[in-house]
């Protein structure tokens, strides 16, 4: 289910070229924020910690930015799976999933679509308030491997 509303996004904190890759072999660390649905707070505790999926999937062609670079726009898609939060300090036992979709600009060596590959995802609260343990972001974590497409 789509959520329309001011918040319910996921941006782009930073991403990274991991040390070590060639240009038709590249790994990017990757952070994400997301702002729950209507700014909706969510419960953190030692029991109650928020999780998350994601996959990557290019789109379109590459494109040609010269000297042997090419750009490609990469969907990333997934959830967010959160407790959230009620006046008094308690926390819902039925758990809320949000989805994540946004799109980023990978550089790489590739004439073709190439492979990505996203690997283990991080996920923890940011920004929380004192009373409570409570938040409305979550900080994503995550590594994509791009291969240069034959």
């Amino acid at each position: 289910m789509a959520c329309n509303c001011k918040n319910g996004r996921t941006s782009l904190d930073f991403l990274t070229t991991v040390p070590g890759g060639t240009a038709a072999n590249a790994t990017y660390l990757c952070g994400l924020t997301h702002w729950t649905c209507g700014n909706r707070k969510l419960c953190v505790s030692e029991v109650y910690q928020p999780v998350s999926t994601l996959q990557a999937k290019v789109v379109g062609s590459p494109v040609d930015a010269g000297n042997g670079t090419y750009c490609c726009e990469v969907l990333l898609t997934g959830t967010v799976t959160y407790v959230p939060y009620q006046v008094g300090c308690q926390c819902q036992p039925c758990p809320r999933t949000e989805n994540i979709y946004i799109m980023v600009s990978l550089p790489c060596s590739s004439s073709a679509v190439p492979t990505l590959t996203v690997g283990d995802v991080a996920c923890a609260p940011t920004a929380l308030e004192p009373c409570c343990n409570i938040t409305n972001a979550v900080a994503i974590t995550t590594t994509i491997n791009v291969t240069a497409g034959a």
